[in-house]
């Protein structure tokens, strides 16, 4: 069974890149922590309201 709770570790790095500009964020998408944990990167998806599709093509 997998445990859904992040180690506090990861829940503190969310709450330092809340107080950080974008870049910071959008950067650690691409670490190996949330290439590898599913959970992290769900967490970070919905703290910044980061839509994991990617966004909608454009209206036509």
């Amino acid at each position: 069974m997998q445990d859904d709770t992040l180690p506090v570790a990861l829940q503190k790095r969310i709450d330092e890149l809340k107080e950080l500009e974008s870049t910071y964020w959008e950067d650690e998408l691409y670490s190996y922590e949330a290439l590898t944990n599913p959970t992290y990167r769900t967490e970070l998806e919905r703290c910044f309201n980061l839509d994991p599709l990617g966004p909608l093509p454009p209206r036509q």
